[in-house]
């Protein structure tokens, strides 16, 4: 994986903090829902490792509910990084 510089560390975090979570509308940033960033400069790629726990009770609607948020802020990050660093590929996981 490449090396970070400080200017791309600075565009993370100002990803991160636009990036909100739908239903409190706190950034991903203020949540911590971002584990960390990788990046391939070869592979032009970034992989962003999220930390979104499983609902603990086996309840239908709460994985549901979860599933949805997880997707929207994945599908919100994708294309803030892609604002970022046209020419990148985004994988969350």
């Amino acid at each position: 994986m490449g090396q970070i510089t400080q200017e791309m560390a600075d565009k993370f975090e100002a990803i991160l903090k636009r990036v909100k979570e739908p239903e409190t509308e706190l950034s991903v940033s203020e949540l911590n829902l971002v584990k960390r960033i990788s990046y391939s400069e070869t592979e032009k790629k970034f992989i962003i490792y999220m930390d979104i726990a499983k609902p603990r009770f086996p309840c239908l609607t709460c994985g549901v509910v979860t599933e949805q948020i997880r997707n929207t802020i994945e599908r919100r990050l994708r294309e803030e990084f892609i604002k970022e660093f046209p020419g990148y590929e985004v994988e969350t996981v």
